[in-house]
């Protein structure tokens, strides 16, 4: 889920279709149709294109681009299996796509929209942000399907060169469940399956923790206008943590939800955020390596629904 400052629509992937939903209404006001498995969208900065990561089958993976003007799809762009985070920068005026299957991250040009490079990594790309200034920081999965390593690691990328610039082991987190971006204090917000919230300097990877989060805890959201960090969790609760300095978190509110309602994201300006939900069933899957799809639950029609909590 995307929420677009500038228009106030939230952009939500919906499996099959992206829906795309006024912030203060709660209408959807378009659709975008013909997507297999709809996992992450991207924006360009002249309100012209989307960009959304589909996972299709598993076979293939491809980048649908729409136009935000009449939601019609334009191009789709294969890129490597299971793509799932997705990420304009300003900078390049390029898009990133990462490949956890085939562990490399594409880049699109948006003023062609065609693939310019496929870059390999050392390791399967999870959860990504970016600073807007030319970097993109990525969370890679555990080695192996169903191991855990000891500790996790976080790729810093630089747009311009389109390299890795720096890998940071992280021995408190094995895996990230929700991964933001403080840019005042230049600091990544990682959650961990371990309990542990800690923030990683963006510079030098210096990791200090902050906080617990619950055990089931997953995307986060930060709100830097207001100091709020929102953490949500699959069973129901979201919490919210006050910022009193760069390191310093204390725990505000557990708020109620709804089951499953583990996706955020926060309205800095109005002070809001966002959170979306559904009845979900098991995906059918088989074949070995395909754990990212087996682990993919498909929303059961007619119970998808935006949550909304203002302060």
């Amino acid at each position: 889920m995307l929420f677009d400052s500038a228009s106030k629509l939230l952009y939500i992937p919906r499996t099959d279709r992206v829906s795309v939903v006024d912030s203060n209404t709660g209408q959807i006001v378009g659709e975008v149709p013909g997507f297999g498995d709809a996992r992450s969208v991207a924006l360009d900065d002249k309100g012209k294109f989307g960009y959304v990561t589909d996972i299709m089958d598993g076979t293939i993976g491809v980048v649908g681009v729409f136009d935000r003007s009449t939601y019609k799809a334009v191009r789709s762009i294969k890129v490597g299996r299971i793509p799932g985070a997705i990420l304009f920068d300003p900078i390049t005026r390029n898009v990133f796509a990462f490949s956890s299957r085939d562990r490399n991250f594409s880049v699109i040009d948006t003023e062609t929209n065609t693939l310019i490079a496929t870059i390999p990594l050392p390791g399967r790309p999870h959860l990504a942000v970016i600073d807007n200034h030319g970097t993109i920081f990525v969370s890679l999965y555990p080695v192996g399907h169903g191991t855990v390593q000891p500790d996790g690691r976080i790729l810093r990328i630089d747009t311009k060169t389109q390299t890795v610039t720096a890998t940071w082991s992280i021995d408190s987190c094995p895996q990230f469940s929700g991964l933001t971006l403080d840019p005042a204090n230049r600091q990544l917000l990682g959650a961990c399956p371990t309990q542990k919230l800690i923030a990683i300097k963006a510079d030098n990877g210096q990791v200090t923790p902050v906080g617990e989060v619950a055990i089931d805890s997953a995307d986060l959201a930060f709100d830097p206008r207001n100091g709020l960090l929102y953490s949500g969790t699959n069973s129901g609760i979201l919490t919210i943590f006050h910022q009193e300095s760069a390191t310093q978190f204390t725990r505000q509110a557990d708020v109620p939800t709804l089951l499953r309602a583990s996706t955020v994201c926060a309205d800095p300006n109005q002070g809001r955020v966002f959170l979306v939900t559904a009845n979900f069933g098991q995906r059918p899957v088989s074949g070995e390596g395909m754990e990212e799809m087996q682990a993919r639950l498909i929303p059961i029609p007619g119970s998808f629904v935006v949550f909304v909590v203002e302060r």
